[in-house]
């Protein structure tokens, strides 16, 4: 009987290791974060990597998410698994310290950075699993606090401007785009990148933000706060492209703007899915578009929806321009990992110049 005993003992599983990560048990606003001991993230697709996190950055998405923002069609993706405890957070910068038997070009001890979709968990915590594909080696010019504040804004307007405004299929020399928020993470990645493609950049912030948008070498800035505001932007092009990474609208774009193709990074698509279903805010949302586009394809204008899209091949070529110093992180201000509520506190202010990160003290 004692022997007995000591055999069960003995084949007793080890405890599961722990980690810190902020947490939401339901949405609603900043009171709903936790910072709990979850358990360590377990590798099930041999594609992965466990990535120790150094470095994470917050973008408006986590905001939105925090108040339900996309549920219905991220739970979807999400395969049906589990939805809360959520962890925020889209960029990571770190070392791995587990990987899948199918990822052979990274390997464990290895500093990396990358990012997250929107339907996976966060990186708002102190080990997260990614996918290979959207991760990469850090970049030896950027620290750790840097690396985790430029993939996902930087991917969000490629996908913006590459995929949905189709440079990705025609001479980007000379383009003129204009980006409307050039101080935000989305629009001071967009004005290096376009810049970096011989393109004309016009660009548009508030009057304060404009030294820090002529540091990014932009052709012109538009002051928001100016009252010929409107007409200046009228007069001095027609332009290719409109990306807006400031939540303008396409219904606040003055009819006397001239240009070829507005691209939103704010369509209504998922929020009609919340209010509708799936079925529902699908048709909505073709009805949404169908009119925007209806109203103005007459003068030779576009309106399109864009959104973040994983890819791979678009991450090598963002990181080979970051390794080259063509683009670089902008970063406002930067937190402990334990101060994120304080983090999403000057987030949710508003007036964005760079990036806020989350980065070990």
């Amino acid at each position: 009987m004692i022997l007995r005993r000591i055999s069960q003992q003995a084949t007793k599983p080890k405890d599961i290791r722990k980690i810190l990560s902020w947490t939401i048990h339901s949405y609603g606003d900043l009171n709903e974060l936790q910072l709990i001991e979850t358990r360590i993230p377990i590798i099930t697709n041999p594609d992965d990597v466990l990535v120790q996190v150094k470095a994470a950055s917050l973008n408006p998405i986590d905001l939105f998410m925090l108040g339900g923002y996309g549920r219905t069609s991220f739970q979807m993706l999400r395969n049906n698994e589990i939805e809360f405890p959520l962890i925020l957070g889209r960029d990571f910068s770190g070392t791995i310290i587990g990987k899948g038997h199918e990822v052979t070009e990274l390997n464990v001890g290895d500093e990396v950075y990358g990012f997250l979709p929107p339907y996976k968990q966060g990186s708002f915590t102190k080990a997260v699993i990614a996918s290979k594909h959207c991760v990469l080696p850090k970049p030896k010019n950027l620290s750790h606090t840097e690396s985790g504040a430029v993939a996902y804004a930087t991917m969000t307007a490629w996908s913006g401007l590459f995929i949905f405004a189709n440079m990705i299929n025609r001479p980007n020399k000379g383009l003129k785009v204009l980006v409307l928020g050039g101080s935000g993470g989305v629009g001071t990645a967009a004005i290096q990148l376009l810049k970096s493609q011989g393109c004309v950049v016009y660009t548009t912030c508030s009057k304060d933000a404009i030294p820090l948008v002529t540091s990014l070498n932009p052709d012109v800035i538009f002051d928001k706060e100016d009252s010929d505001f409107e007409k200046n932007v009228q007069l001095e092009a027609k332009y290719n492209i409109i990306l807006d990474a400031a939540k303008v609208g396409i219904d606040n774009i003055p009819n006397s703007w001239k240009y070829e193709s507005y691209v939103t990074l704010n369509s209504p698509l998922l929020v009609n899915n919340d209010n509708y279903g799936l079925v529902g805010g699908l048709i909505k949302s073709a009805g949404n578009l169908t009119a925007a586009n209806a109203s103005r394809i007459c003068s030779g204008k576009t309106v399109r929806w864009g959104y973040i899209l994983p890819s791979n091949s678009g991450f090598k070529f963002i990181h080979e321009l970051i390794c080259q110093g063509k683009i670089r992180p902008i970063i406002q201000e930067q937190f402990g990992f334990n101060d994120l509520p304080l983090a999403m506190e000057t987030l949710q202010k508003g007036h964005a110049r760079g990036k806020i990160v989350l980065a070990e003290r």
